[in-house]
């Protein structure tokens, strides 16, 4: 059994995910509401599951974190306090991506599971995943597309048997994704899209994680341009964009 303590962080939409693990076994996960500005809720969410979990930060193990695609803003704050954490403590740092941590929600499915994240401009960010192993394995990777070219980026990909669709993307263009995808194709419960900081946790102890010698080169994963720009005096405010 892997007996490392994870503390792992998702931060990559409007709802935040903080949680600390120890093999299967989870001792505190809690969800956030980062609607106003991550940077003022993230530090005191993580301290108050250090604190319900009975531990210390300096226990830490390893960190994770959810690198995107997502909120641009929220994806750097996450990033940078994963970081400052890893590096102070000398700890590395598994980076897991955010279609990838909502595929690992829905374990040992016969389908292919395919996680919708809404990527506003009228697009949707897409990938696809087997985890009939228990695990998320990446079929396609996460891809920014158009609602109505989901079944044709899926076919690309060699998906072309039903799926099953999860994530907030599934909510707001519900419609059309059931217009073009596969016959039999469903919808999971809308509240298993939510961010779960205790799935990155599971798939970050399979993951080779980041040296904290390293961390400085590591970015956030953006498939296109972020709506967002930083402002000058470098204050990251969420609201921004999608990256």
């Amino acid at each position: 059994m892997d007996e490392r303590l994870i503390l792992a962080l998702d931060t990559s939409r409007l709802k935040g995910s903080v949680a600390i693990a120890r093999g299967d076994h989870t001792f505190c996960e809690l969800l956030f509401d980062a609607s106003d500005t991550h940077s003022a809720t993230l530090m005191p969410a993580i301290d108050i599951c250090v604190r319900t979990a009975g531990l210390d930060l300096d226990e830490m193990d390893l960190f994770a974190v959810v690198t995107g695609p997502g909120s641009f803003t929220g994806l750097r704050i996450g990033l940078a306090t994963i970081k400052a954490l890893a590096s102070i403590r000398k700890r590395p740092v598994a980076l897991v991506g955010s279609l990838e941590s909502i595929a690992g929600a829905f374990p040992y499915c016969a389908e292919t599971v395919v996680p919708v994240l809404d990527a506003r401009r009228g697009e949707i960010y897409i990938g696809a995943y087997d985890t009939s192993s228990g695990y998320p394995e990446e079929l396609i990777p996460p891809l920014a597309v158009r609602p109505g070219e989901a079944a044709e980026t899926l076919a690309k990909g060699g998906v072309t048997e039903r799926v099953i669709l999860c994530g907030n993307g599934t909510e707001a263009y519900r419609e059309v994704l059931e217009s073009v995808l596969p016959v039999g194709s469903r919808f999971a419960d809308p509240i298993k899209g939510d961010p779960s900081a205790a799935v990155t946790a599971m798939i970050a102890r399979r993951r080779e994680p980041v040296l904290y010698e390293e961390l400085a080169g590591v970015e956030p994963v953006y498939i296109r341009p972020p709506d967002a720009k930083l402002p000058a005096d470098s204050r990251l405010r969420e609201g921004g964009g999608q990256g």
